[in-house]
């Protein structure tokens, strides 16, 4: 650990160029989103294409459960990178030293509840999605092998992303992205070569998590991060864990919402459709989370320089850097959604090699694509919030858009037009929440100015 490294990384994120800062810290983080996003797409697409449509739907039931461990990672991740940018930024070393201590435990204790009632519990939940017969089966043993594997899926996530927040971007990069890519390597030897089927696809996730939590820990072991750490604090200090949960919940509440809001999707194509439409979503979510997760790499980049500039009181750094954020992501989003609205047929068919899509299905696939180009601000407004601490607004908006808009919508749009309304309630939601985004995050940048203008 080098003090002098400590400082020239502080002082480059409070006043080198927004724009050069997004290019530094985006462009490896966008690179390993993009290929992390792939570990979900070619899960599916090695079991569609080795193993089936009934196997692709067992995995899709099941891969909204497995959100519950990514929400419990991103709790930890979240709240300790929040809390680090910020001790970084106002040079708190007391919090920085205990930072590494503090996630490592609460992964060890939330991983083993986790383990223990996914090891349970794996054919009720299943069924509870909405899976019968031989989808319960299925999709109970490709959970039971992602549970096992818990403590490294949160540990590996939590190490990496507090890499990040001190701003070593390409070095947490790097190891994600080896991490992704045996994932990658691993799935048709494990799939297609040794015929091990969705278990084959579970193992290599595991695997691939292990890899990722070797290299965080071996980068704490050494001593290579940037700040002070104590490697004999190993407790939960109210002190220290409270605003890490704090801030954690509201970033945890973006995963359990997804996976709330998954329920009630296949919950009602399952009431109003058959096993086709569960595959036919289970496809049309796997390219959704392929459009979008480049915008998770902005939103990673965002965290560590809002964080510190507002832990050291540069506001005007922290306005400017989310706005440039927004309009940049916003921009790299429309060049996928173009291409999923020309070209829908063939990217389905890369999930659904067999399938022959009706006008029907092209028509919903359009529908719910259609308003994901405000994604990103909306993405970035919560990082932007639990950037600084203010969780409360950013659980609010996620409660707004999933169980206020979302549930209700999900609900009655099917009343009206069967299975194909499920598709119909996505798009109006996300108009909503963009707008009411828009106002919270204008809102708190007025808080801002008033001392500016008191001076």
């Amino acid at each position: 650990m080098s003090q002098s490294n400590n400082n020239v990384i502080r002082q480059n994120i409070l006043s080198e160029g927004i724009w050069t800062l997004m290019m530094k810290f985006s462009l490896p983080a966008i690179i390993a989103m993009s290929i992390n996003s792939l570990n979900t797409f070619v899960d599916a697409l090695f079991i569609g294409q080795y193993v089936g449509q009934e196997a692709l739907a067992a995995v899709s039931l099941a891969f909204p459960l497995t959100m519950i461990t990514n929400g419990v990672s991103a709790m930890i991740s979240v709240g300790g990178s929040s809390l680090l940018s910020r001790a970084i930024g106002s040079e708190d070393y007391d919090i920085q030293k205990k930072t590494f201590g503090s996630v490592t435990i609460l992964s060890i204790v939330c991983s083993a509840i986790l383990t223990v009632l996914g090891l349970v519990f794996a054919e009720h939940l299943i069924e509870f999605m909405g899976g019968s017969g031989n989808l319960i089966t299925l999709g109970a043993y490709y959970y039971r092998i992602m549970m096992i594997g818990a403590f490294v899926r949160i540990y590996g996530v939590v190490l990496n992303t507090m890499i990040r927040a001190e701003g070593k971007m390409n070095q947490a990069v790097t190891y994600l992205v080896i991490a992704t890519l045996l994932n990658i390597i691993l799935n048709p030897i494990f799939i297609a070569y040794f015929g091990w089927g969705i278990a084959g696809a579970a193992w290599s996730t595991v695997i691939s998590m292990l890899l990722l939590s070797l290299f965080g820990l071996t980068y704490y072991m050494r001593r290579q991060s940037s700040y002070p750490i104590d490697l004999t604090y190993w407790r939960l200090e109210k002190r220290i864990i409270k605003p890490i949960l704090t801030v954690g919940v509201s970033a945890m509440m973006l995963q359990i919402m997804f996976f709330v809001q998954q329920i009630f999707v296949f919950r009602s194509i399952a009431y109003y459709g058959s096993d086709w439409h569960i595959a036919f979503m289970g496809a049309c979510y796997r390219i959704m989370i392929l459009m979008i997760m480049p915008i998770f790499g902005f939103s990673q980049a965002l965290q560590p320089i809002a964080g510190i500039n507002f832990g050291a009181d540069q506001f005007e750094r922290v306005k400017k850097s989310f706005n440039i954020f927004a309009l940049a992501s916003t921009g790299m989003l429309m060049i996928f959604w173009v291409l999923e609205m020309v070209f829908p047929e063939t990217i389905l068919g890369w999930m659904l090699p067999d399938a022959t899509f009706t006008d029907t299905d092209i028509f919903n696939f359009r529908i719910q694509m259609l308003s994901y180009f405000v994604f990103p601000y909306f993405l970035l407004g919560i990082t932007l919030f639990q950037s600084i601490g203010n969780a409360k607004i950013a659980g609010n908006m996620l409660v707004a858009r999933e169980l206020v808009l979302f549930v209700p919508f999900v609900l009655l749009f099917p009343l009206w037009y069967g299975v194909n309304g499920v598709y119909y309630a996505m798009a109006p939601v996300n108009f909503i929440v963009f707008f009411a985004a828009y106002y919270f995050i204008q809102k708190e940048f007025k808080k801002w100015d008033k001392p500016i203008i008191a001076d």
